[in-house]
């Protein structure tokens, strides 16, 4: 992970950590998502659900790719 730092006026040593912090953070929050999602996927295709149980974890599944897209914005 690497952070483009030539946008900041001055970068001290406690600004660039909390910068460095936040990047560490957002990429934690894409890798549960993108797990989560694996898993949300697994239990929609498990054949012991009913069609309303497979309804509702893709509706989860697009919800949690809506939030995965905001993040890159």
């Amino acid at each position: 992970l690497t952070m483009d730092y030539s946008n900041i006026e001055v970068l001290t040593n406690a600004k660039k950590a909390f910068i460095d912090r936040q990047k560490r953070k957002a990429s934690k929050a894409t890798d549960y998502i993108d797990v989560r999602i694996e898993q949300l996927t697994v239990e929609r295709d498990n054949p012991n659900n009913s069609e309303e149980d497979s309804n509702w974890y893709n509706r989860i599944i697009q919800e949690l790719n809506w939030v995965k897209s905001q993040s890159r914005v």
